[in-house]
């Protein structure tokens, strides 16, 4: 019996893997009773509680130290959601009160269970090796997608009915003009999913020069081909904060790569018989003017594609609301008010907030004067029968599980970072790569966090329990060098 639960449970644990970038399917929706986040991925998680997470508990098996950080934060945010039964909570449309609390917590440990089988699931290091390639097959599947989209539009203007079709059948939402989406449900949603999973993956082994592949094209590795044609669509998306992640990322590996470009430079421009002599100050200032001139050139490049871009350089002090209006113009300005809102709920319930689900009940009260203006806001809270959400994990948890919520989230993050900080020390370049992996998914996830609220997306739960997994042991053979 052992035996068939551990097949069952090792081929759940594939497809689920390799059915990640798929966020939204309408089957799935419907089993789950969601309308917006409803990955297949999620119903195989169910199938590992009962033939693997459960089984392991009775048995008494041992699971990741980092899960008990996660738990606490967890437990207080039940506990959040148990007191604010007890608050007069502001009625909303005749909404009732139980259901988006019920619903959130039910996220929360969708979430919370992907970390536990992400961190706890894997054995051997082949069973890593196995997970990797999965990953790299689900994601070569999502660029060519992605990439047949971005063909059709821009090459035709249009989109074949054909296509349509297809995504109907895998996404809720269907295609969109001039930004492609791939499997997800926005371009944004997609724009996570590469920066919280496969991009960081893709980077760490392009960085380790390791490849958990033996297919080679000239001197490239299946990853570093991924990795192009990830940032490609990337860009794509004309995701801004996704893109903004993605540079943070890439700032993080200037950081790390600063001293030996500084050395490299150095010596290549003082070589003996040449006139001009800089030192190392000199350099490093002269490297860093140059990282600033690239994010001004793409940013720059967004003003001139992206259409709600286009103001980006005509800001002005003379109006009342300078900076509200700005974001406004700039089609920003509806998420900045959610954020504000966020705030507000959060400055009037500080200590443990209004609980998992409520923050869309207080948001008449706590919007700020000049939200009530945009129309989106508008329609959103006069004209539909929906819950408005703060549209940002960090603002979400202050405003729904307060200081000590936020506190103990932010408190299991950090407690990742000696474990990725030993993989990445370790000499053992496929240890190595995980580590580099959790680390670029921790610097995506500041920004990234700026756009999406959902604990149900399983992208940074899966990447970071992947980055803190054990089963590769001390002193193994590196994978194959590229």
């Amino acid at each position: 019996m052992s035996d068939i639960l551990r097949k069952i449970s090792r081929f759940s644990w594939l497809i689920m893997i390799a059915l990640l970038p798929i966020s939204s399917m309408p089957l799935v929706a419907k089993l789950l009773g969601s309308d917006s986040v409803a990955s297949p991925a999620i119903l195989f998680l169910v199938i590992l509680a009962i033939t693997w997470f459960l089984p392991r508990v009775v048995r008494g098996g041992a699971f990741s130290n980092h899960i008990l950080p996660l738990f606490l934060f967890c437990l207080i945010a039940l506990v959040a959601t148990a007191l604010s039964l007890f608050y007069h909570v502001p009625a909303f449309k005749g909404i009732n009160q139980f259901a988006p609390a019920i619903s959130s917590v039910g996220t929360l440990l969708i979430g919370f269970f992907f970390f536990i089988t992400a961190s706890s699931f894997l054995e051997t290091r082949e069973d890593a090796r196995l997970t990797v390639q999965v990953l790299n097959w689900s994601g070569l599947v999502l660029v060519a997608w992605a990439l047949l989209q971005a063909f059709f539009w821009y090459g035709f203007n249009h989109y074949p009915q054909w296509m349509f079709d297809f995504q109907g059948m895998l996404s809720a939402r269907v295609l969109y003009r001039q930004r492609v989406n791939a499997f997800a449900l926005e371009p944004s949603w997609l724009a996570h999913q590469l920066n919280m999973l496969y991009l960081p993956l893709w980077l760490a082994c392009t960085y380790k020069r390791i490849s958990f592949h033996r297919f080679r094209l000239w001197k490239f590795s299946f990853e570093n081909l991924l990795l192009l044609g990830g940032m490609g669509i990337l860009l794509l998306t004309l995701s801004r904060v996704g893109v903004a992640a993605f540079i943070l990322v890439l700032l993080l590996v200037a950081m790390v790569l600063q001293g030996r470009v500084v050395s490299w430079l150095e010596t290549l421009i003082n070589r003996k018989g040449r006139s001009l002599h800089l030192g190392r100050r000199a350099i490093s200032g002269l490297l860093i003017l140059f990282y600033l001139l690239v994010i001004f050139a793409v940013v720059f490049a967004f003003s001139r594609i992206d259409p709600r871009m286009a103001s980006l350089f005509s800001f002005s002090f003379n109006q009342d609301d300078a900076l509200l209006r700005f974001f406004n113009e700039l089609k920003f300005g509806d998420r900045v008010i959610y954020w504000l809102t966020g705030w507000n709920i959060f400055n009037a319930y500080p200590f443990l907030g209004v609980g998992l689900g409520n923050a869309g009940y207080y948001f008449p009260k706590y919007l700020p004067a000049y939200g009530w203006s945009l129309v989106e806001v508008e329609n959103l809270l006069n004209r539909t029968t929906i819950l408005l959400n703060i549209k940002s994990l960090w603002l979400r948890l202050l405003a729904e599980t307060g200081l000590v919520g936020f506190s103990l989230f932010i408190g299991w993050l950090v407690s990742l970072l000696p474990t990725l900080l030993r993989k990445i020390r370790n000499k053992c370049s496929s240890i190595s790569v995980f580590g580099w992996m959790g680390c670029f998914v921790l610097a995506a996830l500041l920004l990234e966090g700026f756009s999406i609220d959902s604990f149900a997306m399983p992208y940074w739960w899966v990447s970071l329990g992947l980055a803190v997994t054990q089963v590769l042991p001390e002193g193994e053979p590196a994978s194959e060098r590229t």
